[in-house]
């Protein structure tokens, strides 16, 4: 990994199916390396690497830009701390017919504001990436000046919003943000880079486009008014977002609604934040909940007739926001959707017709807290109080406004969630990575990966968690339950509860030096056994690698190949194929020796090693050891720590 780039192979790692949909991309698998983006700033960095001539980076982080666009000709990059000099070198440099984008911290944006709004007056297509690092309030500031605003919902999100707000500015000469929200948790997502034939095909190389200043018949050049000139940006965003759809098979809508029927409770969240609304819908259908998600991406232009059509037949909306606007009639979403259905219930031109409105409540989850499972039950539990739920609510971090949570509702059939326990980020960063790229290249599952911390009451610590599906993942919340735990450290177990998202049937991978299953169980604690015994799970013990005459960097490496090994052997475990140790083994190798700042061969070959140990995970308890010791289940019932479990 290289500031959020990772460069494939033509090896064996990256020859196999990639982990976003291999169906989704325009990869020929003619080239012998790609470029692959891991995070936000790889997005970025590949979409405005492809077509941009000029980008203005503000962000004080490094964004991996190639020296050369799609096209062949050289990206220019330049680099300050001065929000105003950059806005005014971007307005400078689209007057002169460049294509130009500028990357900045939302919040910062804020102090350019006038020359922001300048830009909208000359009506330059410019393309603003701006980072939201605590929620997207910092962003909504800046929604009323004239310019698109388009939020993303992850990695594949930031790469395709960066194409589409470039084609809608220059349809309609109308300058876009694309909002690109990142928090505590660090949310990857293996992404391939546009090609040159779609650059070409989707927004024209800049040397054969027509420039704004010699076309008489452009949007941008006719004398109409603000309001008459801004009616053109729906249809150049809608237009954008249907072609883009049309050559990679990403479908892109100013809002996502999930589940596509009527459905009488409905989730509504902006950006990154709907992303785990949509993720949870099934699970809470499965459970007999009539509950639907609404994610949405555009929020300058609003889509407010369609937003009303989408949720007329609702009984109850939840609009889960990131800030609070204590002082304010309703927090900013809320606040469009209550106007849309205003306008709708006056029959306002455009709108729907209708006889009622649904009850609207506005949920805050506060800046740097995570939505769990729990929460968005606790949601859908509000809105079936009917009228005794709370209308204005917190998640977290506002004690009397707080809504009570609930016990989960068990998970119909969730996806391989595999979680490895570190004691640091850094490895816990490095395992996410490789773990990603084995599992994706090895089952040809498409994957996203979080790193975050535990808490007190799971053992504290690292954790990193991979979802592996057919279908490409969604959410970056915390997996209700996981398939998979596997731990560095078997001592976590007793400092905390780090198996308390266990699912049932699950398995509990601990590092062991045993060799029989009597005393690997012997060294779980009773809490830990009842969780086992009462879950049905299983209990393996993998033979920690050998760090003799490594260091600790070399150490890291092993260790995530064991990891790798481990949630490759929870997948044939699971029945979706047999892998043999030796295709484990090998593509570890290929992985790391092909992955920038990786290990050298010899490092990466005693780690290829240690992954294919513990893909064959010697030691397992036997179920009928685990159902006979009922004397210490029993008494792991009495711990507080072995109650509540997810299925």
């Amino acid at each position: 990994m290289e500031n959020g780039v990772v460069r494939g192979s033509g090896g064996a790692g990256a020859g196999a199916r990639d982990a976003s949909d291999a169906n989704d991309t325009n990869d020929t698998g003619a080239a012998a390396q790609r470029l692959r983006a891991i995070d936000a700033l790889g997005a970025i960095a590949l979409a405005e690497g492809a077509v941009a001539e000029h980008v203005l980076n503000a962000l004080g982080e490094e964004v991996p830009l190639p020296p050369r666009n799609a096209f062949g000709e050289p990206v220019v990059v330049e680099r300050g701390s001065d929000i105003r000099a950059l806005a005014a070198r971007a307005t400078e440099l689209a007057s002169g017919g460049k294509r130009v984008a500028l990357i900045a911290r939302a919040r910062l944006l804020t102090s350019a504001r006038d020359l922001l709004e300048e830009i909208a007056v000359q009506r330059l297509g410019v393309v603003v990436h701006a980072v939201a690092d605590a929620g997207a309030g910092d962003a909504l500031a800046l929604a009323d000046i004239g310019w698109g605003a388009l939020f993303s919902g992850g990695v594949l999100d930031s790469m395709d919003l960066a194409l589409i707000a470039r084609r809608a500015a220059e349809d309609c000469g109308t300058p876009f943000f694309v909002i690109h929200e990142r928090g505590a948790v660090r949310f990857t997502e293996p992404v391939v880079g546009p090609t040159r034939e779609l650059c070409e095909t989707y927004v024209g190389a800049p040397t054969s486009r027509i420039r704004r200043k010699t076309d008489a018949a452009h949007p941008a050049n006719t004398a109409v008014g603000a309001r008459s000139f801004s009616e053109r940006v729906p249809f150049a965003l809608g237009s954008a977002m249907r072609e883009l759809e049309a050559l990679t098979s990403r479908r892109h809508d100013m809002f996502e609604r999930y589940p596509a029927g009527d459905a009488s409770l409905v989730l509504l969240g902006l950006g990154r934040l709907g992303e785990p609304l949509v993720a949870e819908v099934d699970r809470l259908r499965a459970a007999g909940h009539d509950v639907g998600a609404l994610r949405l991406t555009a929020f300058r232009p609003f889509p407010g007739p369609r937003l009303v059509k989408a949720l007329a037949r609702a009984i109850g909306v939840t609009v889960l926001e990131s800030d609070d606007l204590p002082l304010a009639q309703s927090n900013a979403v809320t606040r469009e959707v209550k106007s849309a259905f205003a306008d709708a219930l006056t029959w306002a031109p455009d709108y729907p017709g209708v006889g009622r409105i649904p009850r609207i409540f506005s949920g805050v989850l506060g800046r740097g807290a995570e939505v769990d499972s729990a929460d968005v039950d606790a949601c859908v539990e509000n809105m079936h109080s009917d009228e005794r739920g709370k209308r204005i609510f917190a998640l977290a971090h506002d004690e009397p406004h707080t809504l009570p949570k609930t016990t989960p509702v068990p998970s119909g059939n969730p996806p391989l969630a595999f979680r490895g326990r570190v004691r640091d980020p850094a490895t816990a960063s490095i395992c996410s990575d490789v773990c990603a790229a084995v599992i994706a290249s090895v089952t040809g599952l498409r994957v996203r990966a979080a790193v975050r911390e535990l808490s007190r009451a799971e053992g504290e610590g690292f954790v990193f968690d991979i979802v592996a599906s057919r279908d490409r993942p969604r959410g970056a919340h915390v997996p209700h339950a996981l398939r998979i735990i596997a731990l560095d450290d078997a001592s976590a177990l007793v400092r905390g509860n780090p198996i308390t998202r266990l699912a049932g049937r699950g398995v509990v991978a601990v590092p062991t030096v045993q060799r029989t299953p009597d005393a690997l169980w012997a060294e779980i604690p009773p809490y830990a056994r009842a969780i086992v015994h009462d879950r049905r799970a299983r209990v393996v013990g993998w033979a920690p690698p050998s760090v003799d005459g490594e260091s600790a960097a070399d150490g890291k490496w092993s260790l995530a190949a064991a990891f790798a090994g481990l949630a490759v052997s929870g997948a044939s475990a699971e029945g979706r194929a047999a892998y043999d140790p030796s295709l484990v083994a090998r593509e570890v190798f290929q992985v790391l020796v092909h992955m920038p700042g990786g290990p050298s061969e010899p490092v990466a070959t005693r780690a290829a090693e240690a992954g294919r140990r513990a893909f064959e995970a010697a030691v397992e308890v036997p179920r009928a050891l685990i159902d006979r010791d009922d004397e210490a289940v029993r008494l792991g019932r009495r711990d507080a720590r072995a109650s509540v479990p997810p299925r």
